[in-house]
């Protein structure tokens, strides 16, 4: 099995930035990529996270706020 992707916010991603979220994320959250169909509904900019590794709601928050977590 492949490990899942993790990441780490860079800067805050807010609500203003991202109406979808449910609230503001802080910066050094930790976020694990999502695996699962999404349907199409995640742009080019964006990548699909989860705030558990095995959560199945995904959520898009922006490629230029996270970094990879080697």
């Amino acid at each position: 099995m492949e490990d899942i992707k993790k990441y780490e916010l860079k800067r805050d991603v807010t609500k203003k930035e991202c109406p979808w979220l449910d609230k503001d994320i802080p910066k050094g959250t930790v976020l694990f990529s999502y695996e699962g169909s999404t349907y199409g509904v995640i742009s080019f900019s964006g990548v699909a996270v989860t705030l558990k590794s095995e959560e199945l709601e995904s959520f898009e928050v922006p490629k230029d706020a996270v970094t990879v977590i080697p």
